[in-house]
């Protein structure tokens, strides 16, 4: 069971860290009418699920800051990025033992429930002033949370997040 999970980890990092880097590289060809998944929360959601607290907490600051660094963005929200992943990962660890113990379903719905929450607290902020709040939940909370799911389910196919 051991080798068959560090054979796992094997092809499943390095697979994730290509996910990433066309993630980076291709996201403005990923994105479907201005929406964009976030593929570093799908990297994000499999390390806390596979890895200890403090590896999964310590690479979604780090992940963060290196995707505000390499993806354009305003000078103003500088920090938005590596706070909002590190508060996610941290949420999702602390909910980690009532999610596992919950059915199929009621995980799934758990793990959307955090994504939704994550895109409602950073677009919140990042249009903060510009644009008006039920605006940014239906034109990109929604769509964003659902097409960021759609690949951790696709990711989940592959990969299982949770044994059975």
């Amino acid at each position: 069971m051991i080798v068959n999970e560090k054979k796992s980890s094997l092809i499943l990092y390095p697979l994730l860290s290509l996910l990433f880097l066309i993630g980076i590289i291709f996201n403005d060809f990923i994105g479907i009418a201005g929406i964009r998944p976030d593929i570093l929360l799908v990297f994000l959601f499999v390390i806390a699920l596979r890895e200890s607290s403090l590896i999964a907490i310590i690479a979604a600051f780090c992940f963060g800051l290196l995707q505000e660094l390499v993806l354009p963005g305003a000078l103003l929200y500088w920090g938005l990025s590596p706070l909002a992943k590190t508060l996610l990962v941290f949420t999702l660890l602390k909910t980690l033992p009532l999610i596992l113990r919950s059915q199929k379903l009621v995980f799934f719905i758990s793990l959307f429930g955090l994504i939704f929450v994550y895109y409602l607290f950073y677009n919140l902020l990042y249009y903060a002033g510009f644009i008006n709040w039920l605006t940014v939940i239906y034109r990109y909370t929604v769509p964003e949370s659902a097409y960021t799911f759609l690949i951790l389910m696709l990711v989940h196919m592959i990969f299982p997040l949770r044994e059975k």
